[in-house]
């Protein structure tokens, strides 16, 4: 929620409202009515009934100040927008209400003519500007919910750009490209077919990535087709090295996840292990429930550990921040690292 200082306002805001009352409470009455109070007044009467007028507008928009504040806290506008501008209006009519009354017991010298019909019309103004002072409020609200919305936006296309330059980066590494093309070279002699299906595996891989730089959220079955693709080249590479699972995805299949997410979290386990054919990497995806991911692989670190920023998980959890609010749970114990996702619903 966002914290305003209302200093200014306070200090220039209020006198000009207080201004606007007193001309308002001035217009609704008969002119005579108001000509034959004011020959009475002296120049300090004047003064004082507006400053009445500008406590007033103090009182309303003070009044209005504090209730949003207070109410923020115990019953936010999130959800129930009616039932919180109901509840809202409500309390500072009341509030406004109870206090004018004691006002107007008060005692004043005859020439103020604060009667009956002067209290009934002030409530009424106070009323009207009640129902303004909530409308600007409710207002200030969807103001800053949009503007949160288009800052999320803003910094969620950041992130995917960021993503998916971190992708086409690895992707066009010279190790990357050499590895792969001295692999589909020593393939074309002895494994013609297994040559041809790598490099439509590999063409496929950067078609995706160029498909999705621009989007926010995939279909979780584009993504574990993409991963297919990908570790293909990677088994063809280690044979028996690595080795990956990965479960039905059953419900799952109607979520979706941030594009490229599967392919961080693999190479993060490629990256941080040592792996042989007697000793391969295992690599578990499975999808528990169906509402949530959780990527696993068994532990076998690194005698000298590469230097690493944790740029790939960063990265997920900041997207996830921005789209759910529920950040990857990362499990690291001596046997396994283990870091579970939650699904988003596509259909929301």
């Amino acid at each position: 929620m966002h914290k305003h200082s209302y200093r200014l306002y306070r200090i220039y805001g209020y006198p000009g409202f207080g201004l606007v009352l007193y001309l308002i409470m001035v217009l609704i009455n008969p002119p005579d009515r108001i000509f034959n109070s004011w020959r009475y007044y002296a120049f300090g009467d004047f003064i004082l009934e507006f400053g009445f007028a500008v406590a007033y507008a103090a009182a309303l928009f003070e009044t209005g100040i504090q209730l949003t504040a207070w109410l923020n806290h115990w019953y936010a506008w999130d959800g129930r927008i009616k039932s919180r501008f109901a509840i809202q209006f409500s309390l500072h009519i009341l509030i406004i209400y109870l206090a004018l009354g004691l006002f107007f017991k008060i005692k004043f010298p005859n020439y103020f003519c604060y009667d009956d019909v002067m209290f009934r019309q002030t409530v009424i103004v106070g009323v009207i500007f009640s129902l303004l002072i909530t409308a600007v409020f409710a207002a200030e609200y969807f103001f800053y919910r949009w503007n949160d919305a288009k800052l999320k936006s803003l910094e969620m296309e950041q992130l995917t750009t960021q993503a998916q330059l971190e992708a086409l980066k690895l992707q066009l590494d010279p190790h990357f490209l050499f590895n792969n093309l001295s692999i589909v070279t020593a393939l074309i002699d002895d494994q013609p077919s297994t040559a041809v299906a790598y490099i439509s595996k590999l063409s496929s891989i950067y078609r995706y990535v160029l498909a999705n730089r621009t989007q926010n959220m995939i279909p979780l079955t584009e993504e574990l087709e993409f991963i297919k693709a990908y570790l293909f080249l990677y088994q063809i590479r280690y044979g028996n090295g690595i080795t990956v699972r990965i479960d039905e995805a059953g419900k799952a299949a109607r979520c979706g996840l941030p594009p490229l997410t599967l392919q961080l979290l693999i190479e993060n386990a490629i990256k941080h292990n040592v792996f042989s054919t007697e000793s391969p990497l295992n690599i578990h995806i499975y999808f528990p429930e169906g509402a949530t991911m959780i990527v696993e692989n068994n532990k076998m670190p690194k005698a000298v550990l590469e230097e690493s920023t944790n740029m790939g998980l960063k990265n997920i959890a900041e997207r996830y921040r921005l789209m759910s609010g529920l950040p990857p749970v990362v499990t690291n114990d001596e046997l396994f690292f283990r870091v579970e996702i939650a699904l988003i619903n596509l259909n929301k």
